[in-house]
């Protein structure tokens, strides 16, 4: 049997489509991150953790009383599923912090994980009496009043 440039190209395309996979499942299984508690992305994880779960009472526990959301808005919140949430930075300034999260919303473990619909978000907190709580965030609580941050 002659090995020509074609049958190295699909030995190559089926050993990049192996790695792809095995990297798709490491990535796929990888744990939660720990966050140092107190912190604003600790109080964002809580809340994303809680809202995704349908633990509206500990969603509504992360908010700050200036946010507009009562547990109402919070149980009536449209959570998509499957969702990936992923950290890309947070600011704190004073009192205020911003946490931008990276949404991936019907995100499907296909191959390439290429599937679902991407956006980024802002979520704003203000520190009350020494801990932070969710002020504000366009994504999931859409509906309140002062969300608009």
């Amino acid at each position: 049997m002659r090995s020509g440039p074609g049958r190295v190209l699909a030995v190559l395309v089926g050993a990049i489509a192996v790695l792809a996979v095995i990297a798709g499942v490491v990535v796929a299984h990888r744990s939660t991150p720990a966050l140092e508690p107190g912190t604003p992305e600790a109080v964002v994880q809580e809340y994303l953790t809680a809202m995704l779960a349908g633990d509206y009472p500990a969603a509504v526990d992360t908010l700050s009383p200036r946010s507009g959301c009562d547990a109402r808005d919070v149980a009536a919140a449209y959570v998509p599923s499957p969702v990936r949430v992923v950290l890309v930075r947070s600011a704190v300034d004073g009192d205020v912090a911003v946490v931008t999260v990276e949404v991936t919303e019907g995100a499907a473990d296909d191959l390439f994980g290429a599937s679902g619909y991407a956006h980024t978000e802002r979520i704003t907190l203000a520190r009350d009496a020494g801990r932070w709580l969710i002020l504000g965030s366009s994504w999931l609580l859409s509906s309140c009043g002062s969300t608009k941050e």
